[in-house]
Formats: structure tokens, C-alpha cells, sequence
């Protein structure tokens, strides 16, 4: 800095020499005196000037040059357009001592609409440092005249409205939708009208005035939630009196956004608000979803309904929404045993047919809760269709997957076994294909359960003799020969099940004559070192067991001649095993650590397998608890590897037969 300074001493040293070394004289006029005050218009005052009333005042900058003692200035006005009859303006300015500034008010009243006026005011005074004259103009607009025009006479509303009372998924078609020419802005009429009452509810409602028009903003919010609407709240003629029905009444703030228009203990819920959406419109499908709206009950506040309120300016773009447009049925005695590939699992699956297609059925839930897959089942061409890129409400890396039937191999066989080759994939959101995930085979034995898989009429004595068991505990695995004896003609005697040393097991399993099947469930076996000791079905997901009498597990001979143990379907729960646990100190432990599963295949003495060794008892082992585990636990996430959709390739020949008798135009 020091540097600097001295540099610029020694630059301005040399201008001083070189203005003492000039010897030529100027001369020059010097400003004219300031008269009076010496009062002007800044340079920066606005000259155009925009009012929204008829009548009012508005004010403008007036500066001085003088300052010292209070003053005033005269002003003469000029008018066009008659505005010397609407404008008021005062003769003189005043300053009060000090000021260097003040302004000037100018009333005005009786504006017309459209009309531009030009006034020009001027100081008596003159001033040579501003400008002691200024005209601006003043323009009141015309008003802005809303110009609505269609753009749909055949849009369809999916009502909501009453769905508090079960009125759901109601498909209103036919309304005619306006949009405003120079605006973000939407309208219908309502269609909450005399018949609409008359269908839902049975009730005669006459309407005195024309029914309102529900309104889709997008301007107002449209700076702080661009490209979003809201509906402002709406009375729509009538009011729901809950025990009572609905009753007119023109005043009754019945319906609109939550957002802009309700608040909460907070304050006001604000347009943008996630939590309660605004109107989104997708242009794809030409399609307002409503987000989160209101009904406001008479007596019960306001109805919260989030989603399903969907307006569709054009029908043929719709999506289709079988659970909306279909009624459906659980069939009777159509419950069936599903297995799953992509699961890895087995269950007992609902199925629904739908009243206005006896060939459309859907399974209920099949992957996800409240998601569920539709097909095509005709029962005398015995054909297997399914709909195209249906949701299954799984995911993989949080992106959703979608199924379409694999053409051709879907089947359905003599004994009603379904087939479902299934394509398992991921979609943009055109529906365009982006990767495929996997192929499963899924099968459903329609109005069949794992029961009925069980060869059904063998006698109590095909079941004694020596059987391979599969165990584990979670670390390793083996198998074990246990042992079955007849005790009388409906029990059977289980025993070396436990994997326990120096212990007698002995379990029993009860003989059905009627059906030849075998029945396991909770038992008390014999104690073990002082501890009460049993044997109960058992998840080994959960690590659950029951000792509920009703929860048992049925047995018998699969078609390869293994014995099975399956969940009986009427179980609340689902297991997959057998384990023998004790009770002590309050806790429920393992006895062993072990757990049996339930697919047991004939001993051969000369087959070789890995065996286990009996083990000694001990308290260490792992503790379970006692519960009815659900039947269903929806794992939605699968985390599945994706392979990219390899784009189709043209052929290099000619498909089609050309068409003779055409000829080069010359």
C-alpha cells in the first residue's frame, strides 16, 4: 500500500508541473443564477403511471436546489382528454425549511376504463439544473374480460365426493371443460345435480339456481407452486347432513383443495404443501388428479379424501382401472393354492370374478397388499389371458415392477392347475419397456388346498417304519432317521425327532380314518432335566411357535411317495416346521437348537446322506416366543438384477407382397 501511494503523490506531482507549464487562458460562461427556489423533477421520476380505481390520489418527487429556509414554488397543469375535470392538481409546491425534497399529491376521480390520459406540469420558475417541466401519462386499463373456451365436451370425472360413505370410484362422463383463453384456469360444472342425488342416495334434490362451476386455478399459486392448481372453495348447492342425507343449501361451503384453503393448529396449508397436494395435471393421459380435497360434513368437520378424485379431458387416454370399472365377487369355493417362483413360496390365494364379465378374475393381493393381479380365464375354451403392464406393487432398487403374461405359456390343464409364465419388468412412464428383470412360473390350483396334493385312503400301517427328516438350526443342517410306530389305530408314535442324547421324544401323530391323513400339533412330551417340555408347529422365518390346539399341521403321501407335513389352510397362522422347546424361568428356549422341516422320504439302507449327531441338552440354546404368526408377510423389495430391453431389429427383407400397377411418376 505504502508502494502505491507514493506512486500516486509523484503522478499527481506531474499534473501540477504540467498545468503551471500552460500558458493558453479559457474562458468560459458561467451557470445562469438559480432563480427563486430553484425547483425541478428528478430525472429518475416515473412518466407512466398505471392506477386500478376510478377515484384516489397518487404523488410525485419534487426536489430543490435550495434548502436553507422554507419555500414554495407556483405550478401550472396542462390536461387532454378532459382531464382538467378529473384530475386535481395544487397551484404552488411547498418546502419546508431544510427540505431539500418534498411531493407533489395529485387527486383524480371518474376515471374511464381503457382511456389514457396526458398531463403536463410545470414551475413557474425555471431552473437550469433539472428539469422544471414533466409530462407523464396515466393509464387506466380496461378490465380484463375472462374468455372461456372448450376444450372438452366428453370429459370424464371419477367421483369421489362420497366416498366417506362408501360411494367410490363413481365414473361421471359426458362434462363439458372450459379453459380460460389467457390464463392457467379451468372449469366444469358441477355435476351434483337432481339425478345424481336420485342414483346415489334415492333422494329428490331440486336446485334453484343454475349449479356452480368448480374452478381449477393455476394462477393464483403460480408463483409459489408453479404448474400446480387448487380449487377454491366452492359452494356447490347442497349440504350432506350425516344420519340424514343431503339437503339443499346454496351457501354451504361444501368442497375444494385442502391446500389454500383449510388450515390446522399450524396455521394455513399452504398451495405446495407435499403433504397435501394441490391439483397436478399429466399431459400424457390429459388428466387432472385432484390430490388431496375436502367434503365438509354438517356436523363432522372436514372429510379429508386424498386421491382417486380424477378429471379426464379425454376418455380414450384413460387408464384403465379394473378395481374401479368392475364389480367383483370372491368366487366360492374358489380359493386355491398359489406357489410362487418368484416368491419362493406358497400360500392360499383369493380370487375374485367380476359381475359384468364372467371371464375376468383377478387375485386379490397377490404380491402386495391392496395390489392385485387380473387375467382372462375362459372355462370352456379353457384359453389364459392376462392384461398388459399391470403393477405388481413390488420394487427392485425402489423402481417398480411391472408383469405381463409370456404369450403362449399360460395353461390350464384337466384338473384346473393354472400356469402363469409371467415377464417380470421395469417401465418409463410412457409404458414403454426399459429392462427386463426375470421370468417366473406361477401356478394356482384353482378351489384346490396343499391338502388336496396328498394322496388321500392309505391306511395307518403305510405310515410305520423309518423315515429321513431334514433338520437345522440356522448354522447347519443334516439329516436324521426317525422312527414311526403304530400305538392303535388312530395314533401313531414319532421318535428320535429331537436330535436329544439320552431322552425319550416319543411324539404322536393322529390317524384320520375317514381321509387316511395324518394330524400333528402342540403336545406335552416327556421333561428333561427337570424342564416342561413340547413339541409345537413352528415358523423358522419368525422363529415362532404356537401352542394354540386349533393350529396343527396335516400329513400325508406326496405323488413321488414322500411324506409331507403341510399348514392346514384353516390355520390362523403358517408354519413350516416341528421343534421341541422347554419352559423355564418364564422363557421359552429350543431344546436343542434344532428344527425339523417337513418333507420326510423313505429310509434306504444302502443310501448315503449327512447325518447329525446327537446332542447333549442344554440351556444355552436359543430362546422363541409364542405367537400366530400371519399367513402372509409381503417382502415387496426384491432388489433384482435389471437387463436393459434390447431394441428390435429391422428385417432386411420385404415383409409384405408389393402391390402391382404402380408405376414412377416422370
Amino acid at each position: 500500500m505504502k508502494k502505491l501511494n507514493t506512486y500516486l503523490l509523484a503522478l499527481m506531482s506531474v499534473f501540477v508541473l504540467t498545468w503551471g507549464a500552460c500558458t493558453d487562458s479559457y474562458e468560459y460562461d458561467p451557470a445562469s443564477a438559480v432563480v427563486g427556489e430553484g425547483v425541478y423533477f428528478p430525472s429518475s421520476i416515473q412518466t407512466s403511471i398505471t392506477l386500478e380505481g376510478t377515484e384516489g390520489s397518487f404523488k410525485l418527487k419534487v426536489q430543490r436546489t435550495k434548502s436553507e429556509n422554507a419555500g414554495e414554488s407556483g405550478l401550472v397543469a396542462e390536461f387532454d382528454e378532459g382531464g382538467e375535470n378529473i384530475f386535481s392538481i395544487p397551484d404552488k409546491v411547498k418546502f419546508d425549511a431544510g427540505d431539500a425534497e418534498t411531493e407533489v399529491t395529485i387527486g383524480y376521480k371518474n376515471l374511464v376504463r381503457g382511456t389514457t390520459y396526458n398531463v403536463k406540469i410545470s414551475f413557474t420558475e425555471n431552473t437550469s439544473y433539472g428539469n422544471s417541466s414533466l409530462t407523464f401519462k396515466v393509464l387506466y386499463p380496461a378490465e380484463v374480460l375472462e374468455e372461456w373456451e372448450v376444450v372438452s365436451q366428453d370429459a370424464v370425472l371419477i367421483d369421489q365426493m362420497f366416498s366417506p360413505y362408501g360411494a367410490k370410484d363413481i365414473a361421471i362422463s359426458g362434462i363439458t371443460v372450459e379453459k380460460e383463453k389467457n390464463t392457467a384456469q379451468y372449469r366444469f360444472r358441477s355435476p351434483y345435480d337432481a339425478d345424481y342425488f336420485m342414483s346415489l342416495f334415492g333422494e329428490t334434490l331440486i336446485f334453484s339456481e343454475e349449479l356452480p362451476y368448480i374452478i381449477l386455478d393455476g394462477e393464483t399459486y403460480k408463483n409459489n407452486a408453479p404448474g400446480q392448481y387448487y380449487i377454491p372453495a366452492t359452494a356447490l348447492g347442497f349440504k350432506m347432513v350425516d344420519g340424514q342425507g343431503p339437503v339443499v343449501d346454496a351457501d354451504w361451503n361444501t368442497f375444494g383443495s385442502v391446500a389454500g384453503n383449510l388450515k390446522t393448529g399450524d396455521g394455513p396449508i399452504e398451495v405446495g404443501n407435499p403433504q397435501y397436494p394441490a391439483v397436478s395435471f399429466d399431459a400424457v393421459t390429459q388428466m387432472f388428479d385432484f390430490g388431496s380435497c375436502y367434503h365438509n360434513l354438517d356436523g363432522y368437520g372436514f372429510f379429508v379424501i386424498n386421491g382417486g378424485f380424477k378429471l379426464y379431458l379425454d376418455p380414450a387416454l384413460m387408464a384403465p382401472d379394473f378395481d374401479r370399472d368392475y364389480t367383483w365377487a370372491t368366487v366360492e369355493d374358489g380359493d386355491g393354492y398359489f406357489t410362487s417362483e418368484i416368491e419362493g413360496k406358497s400360500w392360499m390365494q383369493v380370487v375374485q370374478q367380476a359381475e359384468e364379465d364372467p371371464t375376468f378374475f383377478r387375485f386379490t393381493s397377490l404380491y402386495a397388499e391392496g395390489v392385485h393381479i387380473y387375467f382372462n380365464y375362459d372355462p370352456e375354451a379353457k384359453t389364459l389371458t392376462m392384461p398388459k403392464m399391470q403393477p405388481t406393487g413390488l420394487s427392485t432398487f425402489g423402481n417398480a415392477i411391472y408383469v405381463d403374461a409370456v404369450a403362449g405359456k399360460c395353461t390350464v390343464d384337466a384338473e384346473d392347475k393354472f400356469t402363469f409364465t409371467l415377464s417380470f419388468y421395469l417401465a418409463d412412464e410412457e409404458g414403454n419397456k426399459t429392462a427386463e428383470l426375470l421370468q417366473s412360473t406361477e401356478t394356482f390350483l384353482w378351489g384346490r388346498t396343499p391338502i388336496d396334493l396328498l394322496q388321500h385312503g392309505k391306511k395307518i400301517d403305510d405310515y410305520v417304519g423309518t423315515w429321513v427328516v431334514p433338520v437345522e438350526n440356522g448354522e447347519q443342517s443334516g439329516k436324521i432317521p426317525v422312527t414311526i410306530t403304530k400305538a392303535d389305530g388312530t395314533t401313531l408314535l414319532v421318535s428320535g425327532l429331537s436330535l436329544m442324547d439320552n431322552y425319550d421324544d416319543t411324539m404322536a401323530l393322529m390317524y384320520d380314518e375317514e381321509t387316511g391323513l395324518l394330524v400333528f400339533g402342540y403336545q406335552p412330551v416327556a421333561s428333561i432335566q427337570g424342564f416342561d417340555a413340547f413339541v409345537a408347529p413352528f415358523n423358522s422365518v419368525t422363529g415362532q411357535l404356537t401352542r394354540t390346539s386349533s393350529e396343527c399341521l396335516v400329513g400325508g403321501f406326496n405323488k413321488a411317495g414322500v411324506l409331507t407335513f403341510v399348514n392346514n389352510p384353516d390355520n390362523q397362522g403358517v408354519y413350516d416346521s416341528m421343534v421341541y422347546a422347554v419352559t423355564g424361568g418364564g422363557q421359552l428356549m429350543l431344546m436343542s437348537g434344532f428344527w425339523n422341516y417337513l418333507e420326510w422320504e423313505p429310509y434306504a439302507p444302502a443310501a448315503s446322506f449327512g447325518t447329525l449327531d446327537k446332542v447333549d441338552f442344554s440351556m444355552g440354546t436359543k430362546s422363541v416366543e409364542e405367537g400366530i404368526v400371519s399367513k402372509r408377510t409381503y417382502k415387496t423389495e426384491l432388489n433384482l438384477q435389471a437387463f436393459p430391453v434390447q431394441p428390435s431389429k429391422l428385417s432386411l427383407k420385404v415383409q409384405r407382397t408389393a402391390v402391382q400397377g404402380f408405376s414412377l411418376v416422370r
